[in-house]
């Protein structure tokens, strides 16, 4: 062996290593941090040194004053994370579910991804597994009391040291929570500081050129020392970062409003919305579709855009896709929109909008009919008092009160209706009879809740459906009912469901997901698909499940998807199970795919024969002895990402002799019982993370 081999702790899940770097991990990455360096070296000592009894750090201040910037400060800096066994961070908002809140922090402190249903056992299960460690919990943004009361049960009072940040706006329930330390109350930015922040914002690493100075300085002090202002600011001058007579006329814009701090947000959110194109304000205005503090799935948003048509694509090499994430980086530059994550490649996997954008959202959006959110205990809202075309509905745990409000209203305009819930989802619940009258919708998602069993012909009359997604235990497709215009089907935790022929007439289909979903090929290898058209749009084609026995079918399955760039398949040999099933479909035909993600169900196969596409950027393998299917990835030329996940390999070590990965990015190895791994070095010279 080796040399250079890297010893691995052998294990199922992997709970987070403080010692480890991920350059994913931190949600604000892209976020500039100016100021506050002796106020940080203060708490620090706090967190670090003093009683050894828990203690909680409150840390008050305004919107937009950059609470949360400074505690993810704290939370990231390096003294912080040696120090503490395990760190989380979680968003309290204003509309909390108590599950939700611990099971949030229960993942990140195991590195678990699973749920527990009843929220007794899980608040006792993170005590349990916060006893005797050292924790550092961050929870932003509390707006009452009542939450810390929730929480507190669950975070053991050893002498270990451990820390609790609570960020809040209010001063009273900074003064509740606090142990033995008193609220910091956060100061504004000097005037240096914030001139800082403005150039760093809007010239990045260029430098600010020597006459723009000056003018950059008068705009500075008409920021009255706000982060969040300054940001908004710095996103509407860089479009025209030379343009001194720009610089002018922003800072004359800013002293039109001379009202208090929070109003003067809002008022430099409307100025930032003005100077966006015409063709990003309806993009950012639907971001108040969303629920407050949300983590917004970038594949999620897109979609959502798309299918409203929002999304122009002009430039013919581009897909609808790769048009509307760029829609997403221009809002990003312009500082309206947040990076909250970013996958292993550097592009958007999660975003977000500050609660002072979201305000501005919603207040814009009813102004101008655009959008209406209906969230809280809503027995005084009357349907026919609201005319705009979109509806979001922030479900309280009362499901029943839903009942209030009668689409019949809506018939003639609603565009897009979309539920969040936070409560349990256990009941179902029937919102058809209602839906199925809006005939001019075009987005309809129902996945936070389970409602009751549903077939495509109940929604036979919204035919400008483009997105559908709804959670329930049984979908299925009515021989007369393809709902031709849809673009995006998700249906989660339903049962088995078969496609029937009339499937391959959805020609405008990009992305297709249902959990446990078959193709009936068996009796119907001639014939169907040779008469069809090929989904020529279909883009993503997840959690299709194949037995084995059928497994030449899925060539012609593929054939007639000639696009796909992701791609998750369930392979089942259960039919077989005496018998060592050969998995060679001819994957290379997809010549455009990205992602594969392949799960084997049963014990005996063997996948030496695989062929994989040349452009696959990531790929995911989960069954038996698929570690033997390495010498095979190792020559994908473009793969960055690869996860293996593998419970027929015994072997302590993995020696890779002269195998190298030359693009690889990110390795997850997970439960192959394999404790050395031999030459890392010169077979992943690009690894990052492992």
């Amino acid at each position: 062996m080796s040399d250079k081999s890297l010893e691995i702790r052998p294990c199922l899940v992997a709970e987070p290593s403080k010692h480890m770097q991920n350059r994913q991990s931190d949600p604000m990455n892209d976020e500039e941090i100016v100021g506050f360096e002796k106020d940080a070296e203060r708490i620090i000592k706090r967190l670090n040194k003093g009683k050894k009894e828990l203690d909680v750090i409150p840390i008050v201040g305004m919107a937009g004053q950059g609470k949360t910037t400074f505690a993810r400060k704290l939370y990231n800096n390096d003294n912080i994370v040696y120090h503490f066994d395990v760190r989380a961070w979680c968003v309290i908002s204003q509309t909390y579910n108590r599950q939700q809140l611990l099971q949030e922090i229960f993942n990140q402190v195991t590195g678990s991804k699973g749920k527990v249903d009843k929220v007794g056992e899980l608040a006792d299960m993170l005590g349990k597994r916060l006893i005797g460690r050292r924790y550092l919990i961050v929870l932003d943004d509390m707006w009452d009391v009542k939450a810390w009361e929730d929480l507190r049960l669950s975070f053991p009072n050893g002498e270990t040291g451990s820390r609790i940040i609570v960020t809040t706006r209010l001063e009273e329930v900074g003064k509740q929570v606090k142990h033995d330390t008193d609220p910091y109350f956060l100061r504004f930015l000097t005037r240096d500081e914030s001139l800082k922040l403005l150039q760093k914002k809007v010239f990045q690493q260029e430098g600010c050129p020597p006459e723009l100075q000056d003018v950059s300085l008068a705009v500075a002090k008409r920021c009255k020392g706000l982060p969040l202002v300054i940001i908004l600011v710095a996103g509407i001058i860089k479009r025209k970062k030379i343009e001194e007579s720009w610089w002018h006329e922003v800072k004359n814009a800013l002293l039109s409003y001379l009202g208090e701090a929070e109003g003067y947000s809002l008022s430099t959110m409307q100025l930032s919305y003005d100077s966006l194109p015409d063709s990003l304000k309806p993009c950012l205005l639907y971001m108040g579709m969303f629920p407050e503090d949300a983590r917004i799935p970038v594949s999620k948003l897109i979609n959502f855009w798309i299918a409203e048509g929002f999304v122009q694509n002009i430039e013919y090499e581009k897909s609808m896709e790769e048009a509307a994430e760029d829609y997403l980086m221009d809002l990003i530059s312009s500082n309206v929109v947040m990076v909250e994550k970013r996958s292993y490649n550097g592009k958007v996997k999660y975003c977000q909008v500050h609660d002072i954008v979201l305000h501005f959202c919603l207040e814009k959006s009813r102004e101008e009919k655009f959008m209406l959110k209906v969230k809280g205990h809503y027995s005084n809202f009357q349907p026919s008092d609201w005319k705009g075309t979109r509806l979001s509905i922030n479900l309280s745990n009362e499901l029943s009160k839903i009942a209030m409000l009668t689409p019949k209203p809506f018939d003639q305009h609603l565009r897009s209706l979309i539920t969040n819930y936070g409560g349990e989802t256990y009941v179902e619940w029937n919102p058809f009879p209602q839906i199925s009258k809006l005939g001019f919708l075009k987005v309809l998602d129902l996945s936070s809740h389970k409602v009751v069993p549903l077939s495509s012909i109940t929604l036979h009359p919204l035919i400008y459906l483009k997105y559908l997604a709804v959670r329930t235990n049984q979908f299925d497709f009515h021989p007369e009912s393809h709902l031709r215009h849809l673009e995006t089907l998700i249906v989660l935790h339903s049962k088995s469901v078969v496609l029937p022929p009339i499937f391959w007439k959805m020609e405008k289909l990009r992305h297709f997901e249902i959990n446990g979903v078959v193709s009936n090929l068996k009796n119907n290898k001639q014939g169907i698909f040779e008469e069809s058209p090929k989904l020529e749009n279909l883009r993503i084609l997840r959690h299709v499940r194949y037995p084995i026995s059928v497994g030449e079918c899925l060539d012609v399955l593929l054939q007639r998807c000639p696009n796909l760039q992701n791609l998750r398949l369930t392979i089942s040999s259960y039919e077989l199970p005496k018998k060592i099933c050969t998995f060679s479909p001819k994957l290379e035909s997809l010549t455009r795919l990205q992602l594969l993600d392949l799960f084997f169900e049963g014990r005996r196969f063997s996948i030496t024969e695989l062929h994989f596409p040349s452009n696959l950027k990531k790929l995911k393998l989960e069954g038996p002895h698929i570690v033997s299917a390495v010498p095979l990835i190792a020559g994908l030329p473009n793969l960055e990402y690869l996860k293996l996940q593998d419970w027929g390999t015994k072997s302590e070590e993995w020696c890779l002799k002269d195998i190298e990965f030359n693009k690889l990015k990110l390795l997850k190895l997970v439960s192959l019982g394999i404790s050395r791994l031999d030459d890392p070095e010169e077979s992943f010279p690009k690894l990052e993370t492992l």
